[in-house]
């Protein structure tokens, strides 16, 4: 699994974590949407993708850019991620 890395996302809308393998050549927003539709799916409709979503960084609180690739931005194997 070379072109992928594995991150855990919270969503505290419904204070859950989920990891999941992301892939390095697609963009922050592709995963960003797969990750919510992922968790719609998981949630049993208590979470709605309503496609206003960012990522953060859970350590630095920072946004993360949807317009970046994976590889090209501070997302690395075993990050730790907010989807808010």
């Amino acid at each position: 699994m070379k072109d992928k890395i594995l991150v855990n996302v919270y969503v505290p809308l419904i204070d859950k974590s989920v990891d999941i393998y992301i892939p390095l050549v697609k963009k922050v927003g592709t995963c960003k949407n797969l990750i919510a539709n992922l968790v719609e799916e998981d949630s049993e409709g208590t979470f709605v993708n309503d496609g206003c979503k960012n990522l953060y960084d859970r350590q630095t609180g920072e946004k993360i850019d949807d317009n970046l690739f994976v590889k090209t931005s501070n997302i690395q194997n075993g990050t730790q991620l907010i989807l808010f």
